[in-house]
């Protein structure tokens, strides 16, 4: 017997692939009519980004001639739209597959996964949170719906969107001053304090999130949704410090009903300072017995190029599976991926 979704005996799921397909046409319209170019950029890449806590699927490209050579899918087309902002384009998006090993099978992850990315050149963190909010409304009036459903949380994406700082949320929901947590030794006593179990192995991320994770996130976008803003200078990823508090960099994350959807950048156009972050996160990948690799020196050469042009740049990536799974209300993320990685193991 087949494990692919029965979609001629099951009408709900039928209507769920449907409206994903709209969601999918509806955002291309969106962008498009923005003066958005659409891009698409490779998946399989000889380089992929460094990022410490992601696990790579490889793959083998052989040349006829017999050549091995060996390849990445991507886990976002970050660097590839980057290379083409450098190019000279200044409003790019793109819809396409992603991929992340070790990933659940189930509730809000799959291996494999659609991932909307759009940058602007120039353009600010205050610029695609406006998108991405003027995206969800636009796809819910077309839709015809202002509620967004996870589970039993409901969600009115028509009303004004919150935005939070996220010291204003560890502040609200922790009661911890984040200003006095920004070393790896003060969130470490903090979270003995609250009674978590960590060690001298754990990096800034990890404390980090295991007081987020618990304390914070199940709160965030329960009524409406919130974009969390400017995040720990250690947590900055490829994002540039802030202006007002370099303590903190413009890194925005955006939550409805708990869920992260997205995560966005203001992004960091210093080439030597990009190559020495990339470089600390190669060197942590390989402490934690990871995979490495070679750092994209088309990437880092690109970036002059980019800051050249604008003095500010701003990028986000959106989870169109998590969009989906909210306008239509479906119980996990097995049901808006046709042909899911759990659907194609199988039957237990």
């Amino acid at each position: 017997m087949s494990t692919w979704p029965d979609l001629k005996n099951n009408p709900r799921l039928k209507q769920i692939f449907e409206t994903r397909s709209e969601i999918v046409r509806l955002t291309r319209e969106f962008f498009w009519s923005r003066g958005f170019k659409e891009a698409e950029t490779p998946i399989a890449l000889r380089l992929p980004s460094q990022e410490p806590y992601l696990n790579f699927f490889p793959v083998t490209v052989t040349h006829p001639r017999g050549d091995e050579h060996k390849f990445y899918l991507r886990t976002s087309p970050e660097y590839a739209l980057k290379k083409l902002l450098a190019a000279g384009y200044s409003k790019l998006f793109e819809i396409g597959k992603c991929f992340r090993n070790n990933e659940d099978f189930g509730g809000t992850h799959n291996p494999e996964f659609t991932m909307i990315e759009w940058y602007r050149a120039p353009g600010s963190t205050q610029d695609f949170m406006d998108d991405m909010e003027s995206l969800f409304k636009y796809v819910g009036d077309k839709l015809e719906t202002k509620i967004v459903r996870l589970k039993d949380c409901k969600v009115d994406i028509s009303e004004q969107w919150d935005r939070m700082s996220m010291k204003g949320a560890w502040k609200k929901f922790s009661g911890i001053d984040l200003d006095n947590n920004l070393t790896i030794e003060q969130l470490n006593n903090t979270a003995r304090e609250k009674e978590y179990s960590v060690d001298q192995t754990y990096t800034y991320e990890d404390t980090f999130f295991k007081i987020f994770l618990n304390e914070i996130e199940p709160h965030l976008g329960l009524e409406r949704p919130v974009f969390i803003y400017d995040y720990p200078a250690p947590m900055a990823s490829l994002s540039r410090l802030c202006v007002h508090d370099p303590r903190y960099a413009e890194r925005v994350e955006c939550y409805i009903g708990g869920l992260e959807l997205a995560n966005g950048f203001g992004e960091l156009l210093d080439a030597p300072e990009q190559k020495r972050r990339l470089e600390a996160d190669k060197a942590l990948r390989a402490k934690l017995g990871k995979e490495t690799w070679e750092i994209d020196e088309d990437f880092i050469a690109g970036l002059p190029a980019i800051a050249e042009r604008s003095e500010a740049t701003a990028g986000v990536a959106l989870g169109l599976d998590r969009m989906v799974l909210l306008f239509t209300g479906a119980k996990d993320i097995n049901e808006v991926i046709f042909g899911s990685a759990k659907d194609q193991l199988p039957a237990e």
